[in-house]
This record gives structure tokens, sequence and C-alpha cells, in this order.
């Protein structure tokens, strides 16, 4: 290049700093506002977001419910089959359920002397 080139640049860069300055200053200023209608949509979807964030607590409170519920009838459950194979396994061994169990003798059941026995009235 020549001397009288680089003068040429040297002139010129301070105008295109310039104009590309007042250019981006320019464009800064077109930034998008948010309109009326898209504020009253972001306060309905917050609003709706709330209320959604309500629902899911109550269904998680109502879920833990549930769940000790069903761990009581479980547990119930449970019980019922116990005393169930108690009482199957005491129908399969009939006769003899009990075979340390030695029913009274009618001797040993005779009223003690001076103890009156009184029929009961049927009502």
């Amino acid at each position: 290049m020549t001397v009288k080139g680089r003068e040429m640049q040297r002139k010129r860069l301070p105008g295109c700093l310039s104009i590309m300055v007042v250019g981006l200053l320019a464009l800064g200023g077109c930034v998008p506002k948010i309109t009326e209608q898209q504020l009253q949509r972001l306060r309905e979807l917050r609003a709706q977001e709330r209320q959604l964030m309500q629902d899911i607590q109550r269904k998680e409170s109502e879920k833990g419910r549930l769940q000790r519920e069903i761990a009581s009838r479980q547990a119930e459950l449970s019980q019922c089959q116990d005393r169930k194979r108690f009482v199957q396994d005491k129908l399969a061994r009939w006769p003899n359920v009990w075979p340390d169990y030695a029913p009274p003798s009618p001797k040993d059941t005779a009223a003690a002397p001076g103890v009156e026995m009184r029929p009961r009235k049927k009502r």
C-alpha cells in the first residue's frame, strides 16, 4: 500500500467506528417489549401453575393416606390368614385337637356340697 492509502484508512476508521456504535445503540433501543395480552397470558399461566402445584400437594397427601390404609388392611389380612390357618389345622386334627387336654369327669363337674344348682328361668 501506498502512504496515501494508509492515511485514507486512518481517516475512515474513526468514521466507521462511530457509525457502528450509533448502529448498535439504535438496535439496542429496539428491544421488543411485552404486550398487555402477553402479560395477561403470563398471569393466567402463573395462576394455573399455582393451582396445579396445590393439586399435586393434595394428591401426594392423599396418596400417603391411601398407602397407610393399604398397609393397615394388609396387616389385618395377615392376622385373618393366621387365624384361618390355626382353625384349619385344628379342624384337620379333629376330634383330637388338643391331645394334652383331658375333659373333666362327671364327678368333677358335680356341684360342691352345700351349693344348690337352680335351673335358669327362660325369658
